[in-house]
């Protein structure tokens, strides 16, 4: 069996109420946990992109402003400035924080337009009938996209997302302030006692436990409860020394909040670009293991301008515009014009922030906790979260 057909199977057997009930959350104006139809004891997944009604397909054509609903600093201003003045529209930029803050507040109804979930999240949205489609025929661009990425595992034919951008999640410091980095994930533990005041690690409750069980040799994504007790009590043994938990790695790092910060790879880009002595922030994946994924660009089905959102998949998508956001963002964007643009410039300038479509399809995937599991994570989240 291939790693897609690998991939497929494992999805076949998941729940798919992902993040929000992950941390608990309910229905709400969507109703995305409701509309999974799973409760704490179901044991029958709905099926991904299963739909009630027939696919009606929006038009890609401008039919009022743009909702963007992303991470901070996570899009190029100048591109997103650029389609606004092309199509004579204004565009606004709420952002979240986490998957879990875009679901709660995608939950609520909120019109946005356009978000950008990760791939473990495209298919709850899905189940939820929370999704609008698109149709590629629309998309002058649409050629750009990866062969794997016209029918991912998350998301069959692509049905309701495009690709946006992958990542690896390393730790990320300054060599001018900080000694003695092994590249494992044990030296968040090993360079507590010295810089703790000066250490972050990530609000993000995959990432976080996900950490620490590849530390103590566990799979990323068990649902075995001694393994994430283990887990969880290692993260505690330096969590109330921390500086705090945050997922504003790029703001901390380069104000000097921060000297070792829990990261993204694209983020380590920005330090480097945004602060005066580049040569001095570092970034290291973990010989334990790296975690990896990918972004997607989805069209919500509270959105009031889907027309408008289907344009800028399209302008986003389109060489040049990848090219201006990759020197931005620091991130592969997903196009075979970005991959390719991006191994030739920030991952031939700086090795280890490399990463190629084949870590993105077959590397160390972080996936949602679903059913039974999702609790477990929960419990084991709320004892970090909420410790002293």
């Amino acid at each position: 069996m291939g790693s897609d057909e690998i991939w497929r199977s494992e999805l076949n057997r998941r729940q798919f109420l992902r993040g929000a009930g992950a941390l608990g959350l309910g229905a709400g104006a969507l109703g995305i946990a409701a509309a999974c139809g799973v409760s704490p004891a179901s044991s029958n997944p709905p099926v991904a992109n299963a739909s009630p009604t027939p696919l009606t397909y929006p038009k890609a054509q401008i039919d009022g402003d743009l909702t963007l609903f992303n991470w901070s600093q996570y899009m190029n201003p100048d591109v997103i400035t650029g389609f606004a003045n092309h199509y004579g529209i204004k565009v606004n930029t709420p952002y979240f924080d986490n998957m879990t803050d875009m679901l709660t507040k995608l939950d609520t109804g909120q019109p946005y337009d356009l978000t950008f979930p990760t791939m473990d999240y495209v298919d709850q949205l899905i189940a939820a009938n929370a999704l609008q489609p698109i149709d590629h025929t629309q998309l002058t661009n649409w050629s750009e996209v990866p062969t794997y990425f016209n029918d991912p595992w998350y998301d069959s034919k692509a049905t309701f997302s495009a690709p946006y951008a992958i990542w690896t999640t390393g730790i990320m410091w300054r060599s001018n302030q900080v000694s003695g980095m092994t590249g494992s994930w044990s030296d968040f533990w090993l360079q507590s006692p010295q810089y703790h005041d000066k250490m972050f690690l990530l609000d993000d409750y995959q990432e976080v436990l996900g950490m620490s069980l590849l530390r103590l040799g566990y799979d990323i994504n068990s649902g075995k409860k001694d393994e994430l007790d283990k887990a969880v009590a290692e993260v505690l043994k330096i969590k109330s020394t921390l500086r705090g938990l945050e997922t504003d790695d790029i703001t901390n790092m380069v104000n000097g909040t921060a000297w070792i910060h829990h990261a993204w790879s694209g983020d380590a880009y920005q330090v480097i670009s945004q602060v005066s002595d580049p040569q001095n922030i570092k970034y290291e994946t973990a010989k334990e293991g790296v975690p990896t994924g990918n972004d997607t660009m989805v069209i919500p089905k509270t959105a009031q301008h889907p027309g408008t959102a289907l344009k800028f998949i399209d302008w986003m998508l389109d060489p040049v515009h990848a090219k201006s956001n990759i020197d931005y963002f620091g991130y592969p964007q997903v196009t075979n014009t970005g991959i390719a643009y991006y191994a030739s410039t920030i991952g031939t300038t700086y090795p280890v922030l490399a990463m190629t479509l084949d870590q993105a399809i077959h590397g160390l995937r972080e996936i949602a906790p679903t059913g039974d599991k999702r609790y477990l994570w929960q419990q084991e989240w709320r004892k970090i979260k909420y410790s002293s």
